[in-house]
């Protein structure tokens, strides 16, 4: 398993440069986008995937698994109201999901816990400033948790799955 994953990050509020896609080009989705990151992140440290979606808010709609040809994980999909406490859902290797609000996420967005406790949460994310972002793990969760919620909602992954997420390394590339 490798251990590292590579988060890209555009400076300055810039569109890409269309030398950056042929530089990072990529075979797991649209470059530098929240969904590829995902994509890659699975695919490249857990050796899974899943199909080719539009948007995040299409990934939260129709993922329900994470696969590849010799197994399949299923993916545990929760949304406001949230019956159990955060750390039931706020765990390494769970999605999180923003739903669409224009102009800003005009996709959604989704991010993956990479570590979680009772103090904060670890999220790493593409497309969006800061790549990786820290909570407060409670406040987080009565974000969520809260009907008029930005957030679509949140699936998690097998235990099995999650195994050493929190360990993963990641590396930031500055465009």
């Amino acid at each position: 398993m490798d251990n590292s994953i590579n988060i890209y990050f555009k400076k300055d509020g810039k569109k890409y440069k269309t030398e950056y896609k042929t530089v990072y080009k990529t075979g797991y989705g649209l470059p530098f986008q929240c969904v590829e990151l995902i994509r890659r992140f699975f695919s490249t440290i857990k050796n899974v995937s899943f199909p080719s979606v539009v948007d995040a808010v299409e990934f939260y709609n129709k993922i329900d698994k994470l696969s590849n040809s010799k197994i399949e994980y299923k993916l545990k999909t929760f949304s406001y109201p949230y019956e159990y406490s955060y750390d039931y859902y706020l765990k390494p290797g769970s999605i999180l999901f923003w739903k669409y609000k224009k102009p800003d996420f005009i996709y959604g967005h989704v991010a993956l816990v990479l570590d979680s406790n009772n103090e904060t949460t670890t999220i790493i994310q593409q497309n969006l400033n800061p790549p990786v972002k820290i909570y407060d793990t409670k406040t987080l969760f009565e974000k969520m948790n809260d009907p008029k919620s930005k957030f679509l909602g949140i699936k998690t992954i097998s235990k099995k799955l999650a195994k050493n997420i929190e360990m993963i390394n990641y590396n930031i590339i500055r465009l």
